[in-house]
């Protein structure tokens, strides 16, 4: 029983690692779908946008400025701290900055 829980996890996890990459591409395309609605609510409005000619530039605009986000964001250091907070709870960092502090210990005592 323990055996087929262990591929039972194993393979949830697996699957749950495909979609969370591919949680980014799906997060992109939503992007897409929302710019569209908000240029076809504009004619709401007396606006009229001709959107096959406007969608894909404001796209791109708005890709370039997600990638400017993310840069500034990696290089004021939200990342770094991120992914600091995350390895703090995986065990298997905790394991080896354990055996880091003993050697370092060990070092130390010579």
């Amino acid at each position: 029983m323990k055996k087929v829980f262990t591929k039972f996890r194993n393979l949830l996890i697996r699957f749950k690692v495909y979609m969370a990459r591919t949680s980014s591409y799906l997060s992109l395309i939503n992007t897409g779908m929302i710019l569209f609605i908000f240029l076809s609510n504009l004619e709401r409005y007396n606006i009229d946008v001709d959107i096959k000619d406007w969608l894909l530039p404001i796209f791109i605009i708005g890709l370039v400025g997600m990638l400017a986000f993310g840069y500034l964001e990696d290089k004021l250091g939200f990342y770094r701290e991120e992914q600091k907070t995350t390895q703090s709870r995986n065990p298997y960092f905790k394991e080896i900055i354990e055996r880091l502090d003993k050697i370092k210990e060990q070092l130390n005592k010579k």
